[in-house]
């Protein structure tokens, strides 16, 4: 090979220039100096880059999926909770009721005195006492009677040291006078006769006055 042949080779392989690159021609000069004649003015194809567009479409799918999320987030309604469930409420207390004379009942929430005139103890044992009056032509009914409570489920009836006593007609029993200041148990459908006509009856439990007639059998409560 001349001279002028292997400094073209040299010259080509260190330009990168393959077999499929395009031509290009060379000649030397009177001076032994090569010169290229690049007159070659085709377009090139752009080489495309390998990583940032990989990149910049990943970006894109993401806050493409980030979008439709947030907007289905926005369409979809919130389920709703349901309320709490409420405990259960336990079914208040029904307390025994008496009926004095035709009078309408009265709930044994409260102690009940019966008499012409009576009057509460200075110091009550618990809830202010309901004071029923009730009139006496010929006096055999003292001035505080009989006081009527109810203690758990039971009713109990206690003479106030009358002056006549107090009878206990117990339902399908007999009558039983109670000595003065004698307390008894005593059941629905008894009947406290106190004189002078004077009856108490007892209820069993419920609604106060829910069937009390209000007739004029002479009690009144203060």
């Amino acid at each position: 090979m001349s001279p002028g042949g292997l400094v073209l080779d040299r010259a080509l392989s260190a330009m990168g220039c393959a077999a499929s690159a395009r031509p290009v021609a060379a000649t030397m000069a009177d001076d032994g100096v090569m010169q290229l004649d690049d007159d070659d003015t085709r377009p090139r194809a752009a080489v495309p880059l390998a990583g940032p567009p990989a990149a910049v479409d990943d970006l894109e799918e993401t806050l493409r999926l980030g979008a439709t999320t947030q907007h289905r987030l926005l369409r979809e309604p919130t389920p709703r909770r349901a309320p709490p469930a409420r405990p259960p409420v336990a079914p208040a207390h029904l307390t025994h009721r008496v009926r004095v004379g035709g009078a309408a009942p009265l709930s044994l929430g409260a102690p009940v005195l019966v008499g012409r005139a009576p009057r509460a103890p200075r110091i009550p044992a618990g809830l202010p006492a309901q004071l029923v009056v009730v009139a006496s032509l010929t006096g055999e009914i003292s001035s505080t009677h009989v006081e009527l409570t109810e203690v758990g489920h039971a009713v109990v009836v206690r003479d106030l040291r009358s002056t006549n006593g107090t009878r206990v007609v117990t339902p399908g029993g007999p009558a039983r006078m109670l000595a003065p200041g004698e307390s008894a148990v005593v059941a629905a459908g008894t009947v406290i006769e106190l004189g002078d006509g004077v009856a108490v009856e007892v209820l069993p439990p419920g609604v106060a006055g829910a069937t009390g007639s209000g007739g004029d059998g002479g009690a009144g409560t203060r």
